[in-house]
């Protein structure tokens, strides 16, 4: 078991509460990583996919992945927290933080307009899309399919 220092836990919470949400893990780090890729590969050049986009949500929030339509970027007016939902969104699922702490954080995400939302849960090596109807497409093995963005994703692309 892996003791942490007093200054480790200190910047755990402070990571925490200005992030409102769980440290990442390595496996949680290697599965966006390797999702990521595998997500930007299926969409092409029809979506943009990146991590860490700030959502005008309420309250707040950043999930792991976003895909978005493409857009025109304006160089001198960034936006710190997008105003425009993205189509998709990507929620993996870290040690401390259970499935029941999620499913607000999803509802939210619904509420913003986003059509579809991956909760991936890595020790489980599962990936549960839901839509708006909150009906989960849980799959454990081949490969992730989300209609809203018409793309596949195999399950051994992202646990590999």
């Amino acid at each position: 078991m892996t003791t942490m220092l007093p200054s480790e836990t200190t910047y755990l919470e402070k990571y925490e509460q200005e992030r409102g949400k769980p440290m990442p893990s390595f496996n949680h780090y290697y599965v966006q990583s390797q999702l990521q890729f595998a997500l930007h590969e299926a969409c092409g050049d029809r979506f943009l996919v990146g991590g860490e986009l700030s959502l005008a949500t309420e309250p707040s929030a950043t999930p792991d992945l976003s895909i978005c339509h493409f857009r025109d970027q304006d160089w001198l007016h960034d936006e710190v927290r997008a105003s425009d939902p993205p189509i998709a969104v990507v929620e993996i699922l870290s040690p401390s933080l259970s499935v029941n702490e999620i499913i607000p954080k999803i509802e939210t995400y619904f509420r913003f307009g986003i059509k579809s939302v991956w909760l991936v849960q890595p020790p489980l090596k599962q990936v549960a899309v839901f839509t708006p109807d909150m009906e989960p497409q849980v799959f454990v093995e081949g490969n992730v399919i989300d209609p809203t963005l018409g793309v596949s994703v195999a399950l051994e692309n992202i646990f590999s």
